[in-house]
Order: structure tokens, then C-alpha cells, then sequence
């Protein structure tokens, strides 16, 4: 059963990222034009999810409903060719939820969650381009996604994204320590 506190985590970060979503996500891409300039800024995503991720300290469907809800938010601004990120947005943070919160008392058991958070960021956003990649496939021809968008696009920003959400995931796992010694 979610708590007070976890409802109101869920709603503050899926908002937070909505509106980094549409600050460092869309308004980029109307000024140069170029797809995919969002992906340099996966850091700031990066930090937040994990901040919230650890928030949610292992309890299963938290990061899910986090999602879920950003997901919903995004619709509202989405354009009908990016109905198929969202869909790979809701995918993705369902297996990260399902995975990394199955493994977190091993990793809070041994002092190692600033692995587990980076871990977790850099599996999410690994994921999320494949995870867009067969989605896409199922609205647009696969070769086409491949040569618009996947090889462009992804054989660029993907070391950027891996290493943007390594750091993500570590900055946001000192902010949380930070933020937990405060509470």
C-alpha cells in the first residue's frame, strides 16, 4: 500500500521530470532541430530517478507508477510520432522497477547502493533506445527507423547517455545521502 509520503514522491518527480522533460527534451529539438539532442542532457533525468529510486527504498511499483505517471503527463504534449516513447518510456521503467527493486536488500545489505543506483541508470538507459527502436518498428517500416533514426542518432549518443546516467546515478545517490542525513 503506498504511503503519503511515497504518493507525493511519485507525483513531485514525475512532474519535476515532465517539465525537464519539456525544458531539456522538446525545446532543444524546436531550436536546432537536430533529433535526438535531448540524450545530452540525460544527466538531469539520470540525477532525478535516482534520487527518487532510492526514495522508494526497494518497495516494488513505486518507480512504476513514477512512470506510469510521467508517462501520462507526456501525452498531453506528445506528438502522434512520439506516442511510440512513451510507450517505450512506460516499458522501460517497468523493468527497471521489476529488476533493480528485486536485487536492492542484496545491495543495501552490503553497503552498495551507490552501485546499485548507478547500475540501475545505466541499465534504464541502455534499455530505453532499444526499448524505442522496437517500438517505433511497430508504427514505421524497421529499416527506415534504423537509418533515421537509431544509427544517427544512437551511434552518436548512446557512449554519451552511458556515461551521462553513470554519473546521474552517482550524483544523485550523494544527493540523496545528503538529503536522507537531513531527514
Amino acid at each position: 500500500m503506498l504511503s503519503s509520503r511515497d504518493l507525493a514522491t511519485i507525483i513531485t518527480f514525475a512532474v519535476l521530470n515532465f517539465v525537464f522533460g519539456f525544458m531539456i527534451g522538446q525545446v532543444p529539438r524546436l531550436i536546432t532541430g537536430i533529433p535526438g539532442i535531448g540524450y545530452a542532457f540525460t544527466v538531469v533525468y539520470s540525477i532525478t530517478i535516482t534520487v527518487s529510486f532510492l526514495m522508494y527504498e526497494g518497495r516494488r511499483w513505486r518507480m512504476f507508477a513514477q512512470g506510469l505517471l510521467f508517462t501520462l503527463l507526456s501525452l498531453t504534449t506528445a506528438q502522434s510520432e512520439l506516442l511510440a516513447g512513451v510507450i517505450s518510456s512506460t516499458i522501460s521503467v517497468f523493468a527497471l522497477d521489476l529488476v533493480f527493486n528485486s536485487v536492492y536488500f542484496s545491495f543495501k545489505k552490503r553497503g552498495k547502493l551507490v552501485r546499485w543506483a548507478i547500475f540501475g541508470q545505466v541499465f534504464y538507459w541502455t534499455l530505453s533506445p532499444f526499448v524505442i527502436l522496437l517500438t517505433l518498428s511497430l508504427f514505421y517500416p524497421l529499416e527506415g527507423v534504423i537509418a533515421t533514426w537509431f544509427v544517427p542518432v544512437m551511434s552518436i549518443m548512446l557512449p554519451v547517455v552511458i556515461t551521462e546516467a553513470f554519473v546521474g546515478g552517482y550524483v544523485g545517490y550523494q544527493i540523496y545521502r545528503r538529503v536522507e542525513k537531513i531527514t
